[in-house]
């Protein structure tokens, strides 16, 4: 079996779900013949991850007319037997047979990628409406790939599709222990006092806002750190906890390197994830691995991945969030916990099953 991965895709969670599952398809699987479509950097600087995987430039951005016509053109010629799209980025042109993954469906509601402070409202509106084609295509997949259970609930009622087309292969985390802090993120920043931390993006749905109004709550002389690309959200975030007369404790610091993450894990008090809606929730799990205490919100997938991990609170609830905070800052006890029950439930998860899952979803689909 011939099989083709999109794997373009080198940053983002996205990008970690990929490169994740080719490395371990390499650990497991010497019999199957692997292409990989990869970003033009990843193509000169990265070997191919096994005798049997082979790398194919194409450096073809993520939804765009060039994706529609180049991209049929890269995969035709390679003739896979079957491919595989880490995300929802299948070509409309492409005859290949495919299976894709669907790590969430945010896109499809306007107030989860845009809400009221939108810069770009005519932007938004058109990713939106491009995502629904993209779900569109999605359906004629011969295999879906689901990343928790609630995303496949949320996929089998909201794209009417039947259930047996659907699998769910989880994905796990990535422990920070081989990678060497760069602590010198802490002393740019002058993270030297107990932190709150998150990574990731700045849309509506991961709910900055309530965070950081519910931050305004807490005595102590915390900060709250907010790491990674916020966007164009960043600004009207950063307006927030100005207004709240927190400019000096809400620290925005922009992408950062593994590196550089790992040192902030190292020092971080706890991990806040208050989001309204998640696929799977793979920054928690991560902040477990480094054994950081997880406050989580009861909402999307993340009860479901956490179970008895977190600290949970209402995401829709402003004192919700600052009382979770507030334990989680006060109580040492159940700081302690919090990480022993972490490092327990992020043992449950490898991303070697999400491969061994995974072969299984190219097998059906070939026999489809």
């Amino acid at each position: 079996m011939k099989i083709g991965i999109d794997a373009r895709n080198d940053g983002t969670g996205v990008g970690r779900y990929t490169f994740s599952l080719v490395r371990e398809l390499a650990r497991i699987d010497g019999e199957n013949e692997y292409v990989l479509f990869v970003s033009r950097e990843r193509f000169a600087t990265e070997p191919a991850p096994g005798p049997n995987f082979r790398l194919v430039e194409a450096g073809i951005p993520w939804f765009t007319l060039r994706e529609q016509l180049s991209l049929p053109r890269l995969v035709a010629q390679e003739q896979p037997d079957l491919m595989h799209y880490p995300h929802l980025t299948v070509p409309l042109l492409s005859r290949t047979p495919f299976v894709v993954t669907v790590h969430d469906l945010n896109y499809l509601d306007a107030d989860a990628i845009a809400g009221p402070t939108d810069k770009r409202p005519l932007r938004s509106g058109m990713r939106r409406a491009g995502y629904r084609l993209e779900l569109l295509k999605a359906r004629r997949a011969r295999r879906l790939i689901a990343v928790s259970e609630h995303t496949r609930e949320t996929l089998v009622r909201r794209l009417r599709i039947d259930s047996a087309r659907t699998a769910v292969t989880y994905e796990a985390a990535d422990t920070t222990a081989a990678i060497e802090p760069d602590t010198t993120v802490l002393q740019r920043h002058g993270l030297d006092s107990p932190f709150f931390l998150y990574v990731g993006s700045a849309y509506p749905y991961k709910n900055l806002a309530r965070l950081i109004e519910a931050f305004a709550r807490l005595a102590g002389g915390y900060r709250l750190v907010l790491a990674g690309d916020q966007e164009h959200f960043g600004a009207s975030l950063e307006e927030n906890a100005a207004a709240a007369g927190l400019a000096d404790q809400v620290l925005f610091t922009g992408p950062v390197s593994e590196a550089e993450l790992a040192a902030l894990y190292s020092g971080a008090l706890a991990y806040t994830f208050v989001s309204l809606s998640e696929g799977f929730g793979l920054p928690g799990l991560e902040a477990m691995a480094a054994g950081v205490p997880v406050i989580a919100a009861t909402a999307g997938s993340l009860p479901e991945i956490y179970e008895d991990a977190a600290r949970y609170c209402d995401p829709l609830d402003v004192e919700s969030i600052a009382m979770a905070l507030a334990d989680v800052a006060s109580d040492e006890r159940l700081r302690n916990d919090l990480v022993a029950r972490g490092r327990k439930r992020v043992r449950e998860f490898s991303w070697r099953r999400t491969a061994e899952q995974t072969l299984t979803v190219y097998r059906e689909a070939l026999l489809h």
